[in-house]
């Protein structure tokens, strides 16, 4: 939509003429037609794709009534950061371009960054991309990303400061048990054995590096040809400076392939060590943690749902709550086979 058509065609989220002028300050684009299509509504954020003087781009801002203001704009500040992070490393990102700290703009702070054109691929991948046959491409190449990703020096790129790596592994099942605790409206059957599990097979080391916290195929656009290829990793809203392993294990908790021409999980994981250059260890941990982690987490967006008015529930989030605690009961037992 242009801004001709409409002053201010999404209130509460953007302020046309502001956002206009801080355009012109930061040097993108010329000129006073400037339009923003809506792309994506979630949870925590809102995603735009601005169009201005032949030229493309992405713009991302919080939620209309975040949970937290002021949280709500850190973690804007800090995906900046992290995306930046990622330049000259093998991780396929959006660059960001230019962020806005004034909350008097358009109400938020917000972050522009270049428009990647790809698509969230389905499972299977679509025949535009390859379809079944695309599978062990399109998995191989996220552990390629991945492990890219967990060799980043942080000190080198600036993110050092962006987490708490010292006694990361051992705040996790305290955290989380805490924020299910605070918004609990139901029993969780087994909730509390798969926490005193992971709490008493805790891994005693880990090499920091930088997570992603949500890396799954959701969150990446493919190429639209065949063969495809990872165009970007997005949402850097969960990242921080920890345990790379966690990723790992949250990618591969859930992998289950049932066709032959999918790697199995060994493969995946010996591709993933001759990249990173070291050898996961107690990785069925990981997987645990990350499942126990979501659940947890979905949790805490199920009761949001309920209690917000303004927010659509989601009908099927109380039965994947439930299978996912089921789901790392399960995986506690095939830990040691990792």
């Amino acid at each position: 939509m242009s801004s001709s058509d409409q002053h201010d065609p999404y209130p509460g989220l953007l302020r046309i003429e502001p956002l206009r002028k801080w355009f012109d300050e930061v040097g993108l684009g010329r000129g006073s037609d400037i339009s923003f299509e809506r792309v994506a509504a979630g949870e925590s954020n809102e995603v735009f794709v601005v169009r201005r003087s032949g030229s493309t781009w992405v713009l991302r801002r919080p939620s209309a009534v975040p949970l937290s203001v002021e949280g709500a704009n850190k973690i804007m500040a800090r995906e900046y950061r992290f995306q930046g992070a990622l330049a000259g490393s093998g991780v396929p990102h959006a660059k960001p371009l230019a962020l806005c700290c004034d909350t008097s703009v358009t109400g938020a702070v917000f972050y522009v960054m270049e428009f990647v054109d790809g698509v969230v691929l389905a499972d299977p991948p679509a025949e535009e991309v390859g379809g079944e046959s695309a599978g062990r491409l399109v998995m191989e190449q996220m552990i390629d990303a991945l492990a890219d990703l967990a060799v980043i020096d942080v000190d080198k790129v600036g993110v050092s400061d962006l987490g708490k790596p010292d006694g990361f592994l051992e705040r996790q099942v305290r955290r989380w048990r805490d924020q299910l605790d605070g918004y609990s409206r139901r029993d969780l059957p087994g909730i509390d054995g798969v926490g005193d599990w992971l709490e008493e097979n805790r891994p005693t080391g880990m090499r920091p590096g930088i997570m992603h916290g949500d890396f799954n195929r959701h969150n990446m656009l493919f190429t639209r040809e065949r063969p495809t290829r990872l165009a970007a990793v997005l949402d850097w809203e969960n990242a921080t400076v920890g345990d790379p392993l966690m990723d790992l294990g949250y990618l591969l908790s859930s992998w289950r392939p049932d066709d032959p021409g999918l790697p199995v999980r060994a493969e995946l994981v010996g591709r993933w060590s001759d990249r990173a250059g070291r050898t996961p260890e107690a990785l069925g941990w990981y997987a645990v943690m990350s499942t126990f982690k979501l659940a947890c987490m979905l949790e805490g967006v199920r009761v949001r749902q309920l209690d917000d008015p303004t927010r659509e529930v989601t009908p099927f989030l109380a039965d994947t709550v439930i299978e996912l605690v089921a789901r790392a009961a399960v995986l506690i037992h095939e830990a040691d086979t990792w």
